[in-house]
């Protein structure tokens, strides 16, 4: 599910954009992790797929619990 974030606007708007300013590594950081994730999602995921459609349904589901897994943990 999203996680869904509502921010509260403070009465002073500079305060705000300096705040903001602060956080900003950490908000491009997640972000970055983010697109990671899912494109590591993607890739084992066509990984397995594959390896699956090739006879190799041993191969294909250690490849995708190995790269989903991790989720599991970190997310």
């Amino acid at each position: 599910m999203l996680r869904l974030r509502f921010r509260q606007y403070e009465k002073n708007a500079a305060e705000s954009v300096v705040e903001a300013g602060k956080d900003r590594s950490v908000i491009v950081g997640r972000r970055i992790q983010r697109r990671w994730c899912f494109g590591l999602a993607v890739t084992a995921s066509v990984l397995a797929l594959l390896a699956i459609s090739l006879g190799f349904a041993t191969a294909g589901v250690a490849i995708y619990v190995a790269a989903i897994l991790p989720f599991a943990f970190f997310s």
